[in-house]
C-alpha cells in the first residue's frame, strides 16, 4: 500500500514537472516571435491604407498581393527591421465573403511567417 502511494506521488510530480517545463518553453517561444508578429501587423495595417488610396480592393473570392516595395513607394511603411535585421515581406488582401481580410507575411533571418511564398 505504501509503495503504491509513493508511485502516485512520483508520477504526479513528474506530470506537474513536465507541464511546467512545457509552459516555460511556450512563453519563451511567444516572447521570441512577438516582435515578428508586430511586423506582420504593420504590413497588414499599411496594406489597408494602400488599397484605400489605390482603391484596388479584390473582388469576392479573389486576393491582392501588396509588396513591401509598393508600400515603401507610397511612404506607408519605412522598413521591416528588428534589432538591425532587415526583413522582407508582403501582404495579402483577400475577400472570401463580404469582409476583407488583411494578412502580413514576413521573412527574416531567424523567422518566416507560416505560409510565406517566395
Amino acid at each position: 500500500m505504501n509503495k503504491i502511494k509513493r508511485m502516485y506521488i512520483i508520477w504526479g510530480m513528474l506530470v506537474i514537472g513536465i507541464f511546467i517545463i512545457l509552459t516555460i518553453f511556450g512563453f519563451m517561444y511567444k516572447n521570441k516571435t512577438s516582435a515578428y508578429k508586430e511586423l506582420e501587423k504593420q504590413l497588414a495595417e499599411a496594406s489597408k491604407k494602400y488599397v484605400e488610396v489605390k482603391f484596388s480592393y479584390p473582388n469576392s473570392g479573389e486576393s491582392v498581393k501588396v509588396t513591401i516595395e509598393q508600400l515603401k513607394a507610397m511612404n506607408l511603411i519605412e522598413e521591416l527591421k528588428i534589432n538591425d535585421e532587415t526583413c522582407n515581406g508582403y501582404a495579402i488582401i483577400s475577400r472570401p465573403s463580404t469582409v476583407f481580410e488583411y494578412k502580413g507575411y514576413v521573412t527574416c533571418q531567424n523567422y518566416t511567417t507560416k505560409g510565406y511564398e517566395k
